[in-house]
Order: C-alpha cells, then sequence, then structure tokens
C-alpha cells in the first residue's frame, strides 16, 4: 500500500525558512514529481506571506497549496497554541488525486460562490470527489450555511473543514492561503479522491438544558424573540445569569444553542452554535449563522467531562467502523473555544494522544484550532460552533 499523505511540523520562528524547511521534507518522502498538494496551517506568530513563500520554493510550481491561519496546530504527536507553529499535510502518489480552488469576497452572494467552488473541483478533479475540505474567513460576514447550500447544488461528496484562526481573544483578522497569495474574505476548499475511502465523526459535548423552543423573530443572524420572548430574557432565565455575565466571555463559552435539522430521510439531530454577544438595544442573541424563524432550538450546556467524554464516544464509533481497515491520513478541525481556552492545555493534549492512540496511532495527522466547523448533521455538512469533526482516510475494503 503506497503513501497518500505525510505530515510535517516546525516550530522554527523564521518563518521563511519553516516553510522552505517542511516542503522539503515533504518533497523528499514522495516519488519525483509525486507530490500533488499541500494544506498548511501556521500561526499567527509567522510572518503568512514569508511561510507561504518558504513553502512554494520549497515544493516548487507543480504543487497544489492552500491552507489558513489557525489559533493552534496538531501534527502527529505535535500540538501547540503557542509561539510559531506551521503543520502541513502533503497528499501524494498513484492512490490520490487532488484540486483546489478559491471564491474572494464570498460575504456577497455566498451561495453562487458555494456553487462555483463546487463546479471548479469538479471540473478540475475530472471525477467525483470522495471527500472535500473546506476552509473559510469566520470574520467577514459570511453566512456558511448558504455557502454550503450551494455547494450541495453541485457535489453530494462529504464535505468537512474549519474557519481560518487567530490567537484567542478579541476577533481582529484571519488569512487564508492559496498558491502564493495570503488573503482575507475568502473560501477555497481541497477535493480528494483515488484508492482510499471515508470516514467522518464529530462530537461537542454538551448537553440540552430546558425544553425545546421555537424562534418567532429573526433577523439575519440575531434571534430576536424566542416563543415570543426576547432572546435575552430566554437566555437569563434558562442560564441563571446576571446582567454582567451576557458580556463576560467566559460564561458565553460554556453556553451554546442546539439548532434542529432535519435530514431529507426525516433524522432530527442539532447543530451546536456558540453566542457571540447580545445586542444592548433589542435583546437579541448574535450568532455566526442565521437561524430562520420557525426553527426549534434548545439550549445547550457544556463541561469539561461532557467535551472529553464526547471526544472519547467519538473515538469509539470511528474505530468500530473502521473494522480492523489501516487508516492512511487523519484530518481534525477542532473549536479553538474547546481547546486551551475551555480544557486547559492538560486537557486538551491528554485529549489528543487518547484520540490518536484509538483511531490512527501510526498514519499522518493534521488538526486545526478553528473558529468554526463544518462537519456532519442530519445527513448533510452544516455549520457548527464547539465541535470537532473528523476526517479518516481509510485503505478501501477488500
Amino acid at each position: 500500500m503506497d503513501r497518500i499523505a505525510s505530515s510535517i511540523f516546525s516550530d522554527e520562528p523564521d518563518s521563511l525558512h519553516a516553510g522552505r524547511a517542511v516542503a522539503r521534507e515533504l518533497v523528499s518522502q514522495f516519488e519525483p514529481g509525486g507530490l500533488k498538494a499541500v494544506l498548511a496551517y501556521a500561526t499567527m506568530n509567522h510572518e503568512q506571506q514569508a511561510v507561504l513563500e518558504g513553502l512554494r520554493e520549497g515544493l516548487g510550481k507543480d504543487t497544489l497549496l492552500l491552507g489558513c491561519s489557525v489559533q493552534g496546530v496538531v501534527s502527529n504527536d505535535e500540538l501547540t497554541e503557542d509561539g510559531f507553529a506551521l503543520g502541513v499535510m502533503g497528499f501524494g502518489g498513484a492512490d490520490i488525486d487532488c484540486a483546489i480552488a478559491i471564491e474572494r469576497t464570498v460575504q456577497e452572494a455566498p451561495r453562487d460562490k458555494g456553487r462555483r467552488l463546487a463546479q471548479a473541483l469538479k471540473k478540475d478533479l475530472k471525477s467525483h470527489p470522495k471527500a472535500v475540505i473546506l476552509h473559510y474567513d469566520p470574520l467577514c460576514g459570511i453566512d456558511v450555511e448558504s455557502l454550503l447550500e450551494g455547494f450541495r447544488l453541485e457535489l453530494d461528496c462529504p464535505i468537512i473543514g474549519g474557519a481560518a484562526g487567530q490567537p484567542w481573544g478579541p476577533p481582529r483578522e484571519t488569512f487564508q492561503y492559496y498558491d502564493r497569495e495570503v488573503l482575507s474574505h475568502s473560501a477555497l476548499a481541497l477535493a480528494i479522491t483515488g484508492n482510499f475511502e471515508v470516514e467522518m465523526g464529530i462530537c461537542h459535548g454538551t448537553a440540552p438544558v430546558g425544553i425545546a423552543s421555537v424562534i418567532t423573530k429573526a433577523a439575519g443572524q440575531r434571534i430576536l424573540e424566542i416563543d415570543g420572548r426576547p432572546a435575552v430574557d430566554v437566555w437569563r432565565q434558562t442560564t441563571g445569569c446576571s446582567t454582567e455575565d451576557l458580556v463576560h466571555q467566559g460564561h458565553l463559552a460554556a453556553w451554546a444553542v442546539g439548532v434542529e435539522l432535519v435530514g431529507a430521510s426525516g433524522q432530527v439531530e442539532r447543530a451546536i452554535r456558540g453566542a457571540f454577544g447580545f445586542e444592548p438595544d433589542t435583546g437579541a442573541l448574535i450568532l455566526q449563522a442565521p437561524v430562520a424563524e420557525g426553527t426549534k432550538v434548545m439550549l445547550q450546556h457544556r463541561t469539561i467531562d461532557r467535551v472529553l467524554n464526547g471526544t472519547r464516544t467519538m473515538a469509539t464509533e470511528l474505530a468500530t467502523r473502521l473494522s480492523g481497515r489501516t487508516p492512511r491520513a487523519v484530518l481534525g478541525f477542532e473549536c479553538a473555544a474547546r481547546t486551551f481556552p475551555f480544557l486547559g492545555e492538560e486537557n486538551t493534549r491528554a485529549e489528543h494522544q487518547g484520540l490518536r492512540a484509538d483511531i490512527a496511532p501510526h498514519a499522518p495527522w493534521l488538526g486545526m484550532m478553528a473558529w468554526g466547523e463544518i462537519g456532519p448533521c442530519a445527513g448533510r455538512a452544516a455549520f457548527h460552533n464547539y465541535t470537532y469533526p473528523l476526517l479518516v482516510l481509510t485503505e478501501s475494503r477488500a
């Protein structure tokens, strides 16, 4: 069984040298001309353009290159949200084919741009992808669900991924990488196909609190009323929080909104959405994606134990579905509000060590701490917060 992927990590502080070194290491692990695409994640301490220039110099002109800035990086056994971190995964060999695509200013007409992304991937791949990895700028005002809706008009393969990130704290700016360009306000995608199969998992670690309610008034990404009452009043009654808590990041990080989604076959699941604050004048609850009036929701509470138990359950379910097949690569997109800011560094490292040991102790592994996640829900790709979607490329069944 030939190699289809390899993951390399660097904590070299010189951005140009870091990009150049990991690129050359990747190239050396494949036959000449065999490296087809590289996915790169770098922390914001790095000079972003220099990282990309180093990668391109080491890879040569023919290898596809994309990625984004991140809060933290996971590569094989390495995991950090500190310092100068660069993690890359290269895809190549006879068993895999890749295509990449980009759309800019994705906050404008996201449904159309999602459709164009998918069309470009189909055109360049020349066959149906087995999976698509999607990254985007979460700070540009994009409606991620509309982007996904457009994408699904063209492709019905699994879609997974995460939003570009920055250091934990007040939102400022994130970057996306495409060939030699460092951009913002964009979405980009990697499509892969070949002699492998795809398994996906997702976990969140929240539990429902209170009763199921209905959004009775909404405007874009603001929920104004729930069951005919101001959203802030419902939130305060359910959580028991004080007025001061409504502006406290620690309080908001412990609570979420479970949004009911109904699949094509009638199955009902909840996508988890984080609360990004309240509008002082209206009492509206602000989310990262619109939720339509008439949607059923339920507030969710998360704890460290629930998060870690959810990860262990995902690992058990994935290991069962792998059924003894050898994993060939793993990509992870863990919410940046789960890791060091919520679980703490020790728990985050233990979480990764256990997950890697249970699923793929020897396979190349690349992960990011994402500012918004894309993963399965009710039979389709959906936007999430506080979740951990995982993609495993595994050997085909005999």
